[in-house]
């Protein structure tokens, strides 16, 4: 029933009341006649009519018309200053996130009630008013998994995080049986690189390592035959034959099974995660300042615990399929990894760009990643690697934009090279 219908259906009740107890009053009609004609018991008929003889007419007013409500919790003041803030940091995001952030950073603890009411009174709407209804789902839900540990679903999701124009992607990694979010890592696009710190971030976090990983089939993951065809000639000589991608090969060393999801469908439980996401973490950036991946993948640690408060689950079994794995070398297992042989001067070339490495004439892998920067691995030790020449940006270019972002920011902030200029 709408609050106008409601209103009408009250003001006829009191315009009946007003015809007919005066007429009981003055004998004309029995207490049950005047009961039957408004519609209401003959104990309320005795009630009104004791109340008419002492007020007249004003018995058929509400004693609390004109006034405040009691229960009310929040003065003009105080909706004025939470509107206020919205206006302020929180423009056109869903009243959701805006509530949440109420009661952690202001400590205002409303409900979402009173906050629609507030916003829509103030002529607000939240952008999710604007969504049309989603048609019913085909295909029902997979069941979870019963136990915490025993599959985690890995994705990326490339979006407008910051808001202003530019795509970046968040490599996000969940816990299939409590829907519990293990790890969200923010690069420029999607990578490798990524994923590996899911996994070394869901260990930090947990204790252990899954049982199984699901992704999608995208060849960062598994072998496909556009990878196949990437094999340069000097690999072919030699026999080389891509088997196994570096993902599967550090699943293998963990025990972590890989499985390949056939749909984006099949992996439902991340995608929802991404559509959750994308509701409140642009506008968390926003009103804390957030404007550069290092700011933001700090930030997403801190938020993980807030996040999975809100959306985590129980897992039917308490028993936690986490298990434990021995690394002996835990940033060249987490680090994108390359074989190269060093010229006499110690060059060598990496996806087109010239380095250089103090071991001449010896057959080295070198580990790339954000912890370690980049360096060359090479008889159970690390070794220093120099910009031989500066990075070019050019449209062909092999290298992939974030293995060139990571590089450039750890030559030029560290000053390893004395041939790129610090920007």
């Amino acid at each position: 029933m709408s609050a106008d219908s409601y209103c009408g259906m009250n003001e006829a009740l009191r315009q009946k009341k007003a015809l007919y107890i005066p007429q009981f009053v003055a004998g004309k009609i029995t207490n049950k006649q005047c009961a039957a004609l408004i519609g209401i018991s003959t104990v309320s008929v005795s009630r009104i009519k004791k109340r008419y003889l002492l007020k007249g007419d004003g018995a058929f007013i509400h004693g609390h018309t004109g006034k405040p409500s009691h229960n009310r919790k929040f003065s003009a003041k105080d909706k004025k200053y939470i509107v206020g803030l919205y206006k302020k940091y929180f423009p056109y995001a869903p009243y959701e996130i805006f509530l949440e952030t109420l009661k952690s950073d202001f400590k205002i603890n409303v409900s979402y009630t009173s906050i629609y009411t507030m916003l829509d009174g103030a002529g607000m709407m939240s952008p999710k008013a604007h969504k049309p209804v989603k048609e019913k789902k085909k295909h029902l839900p997979r069941p979870e998994r019963p136990h915490e540990g025993e599959l985690v679903q890995l994705d990326g999701c490339k979006h407008d995080w910051f808001m202003n124009g530019h795509y970046t992607c968040i490599h996000g990694c969940i816990d299939d049986a409590t829907h519990k979010a293990t790890s969200l890592y923010m690069m420029e696009n999607e990578c490798l690189m990524g994923y590996q710190q899911n996994i070394r971030q869901t260990y930090e976090l947990t204790g252990g390592f899954p049982e199984a990983a699901y992704t999608d089939r995208s060849e960062i993951f598994f072998v496909t035959k556009e990878s196949l065809n990437k094999i340069t000639i000097e690999e072919q000589l030699q026999g080389y034959e891509k088997r196994q991608t570096q993902w599967q090969k550090m699943c293998k060393e963990l025990n972590v099974k890989t499985i390949a999801a056939l749909s984006p469908q099949a992996k439902g439980r991340i995608e929802r995660l991404w559509e959750t996401l994308q509701g409140r973490l642009p506008y968390l950036f926003r009103y804390y300042g957030i404007d550069t991946i290092d700011k933001a993948n700090d930030f997403l640690r801190e938020y993980l615990p807030r996040f999975n408060a809100l959306f985590s689950i129980e897992a039917r079994e308490s028993v936690k399929r986490w298990h434990r794995k021995q690394i002996d070398d835990v940033e060249l297992l987490f680090s994108v990894k390359s074989e190269h042989t060093a010229k006499a001067n110690g060059t060598f070339v990496y996806h087109g760009e010239k380095f250089r490495v103090n071991l001449p004439f010896k057959k080295f892998t070198l580990c790339v990643s954000p912890t370690i920067g980049v360096k060359a691995f090479y008889n159970g030790r690390y070794y220093d690697v120099e910009l031989a020449e500066p990075l070019q940006d050019t449209i062909s270019d092999s290298m992939p934009i974030v293995e060139k972002e990571l590089i450039r920011r750890y030559f030029y902030r560290d000053g390893h090279s004395n041939l790129a200029e610090v920007r």
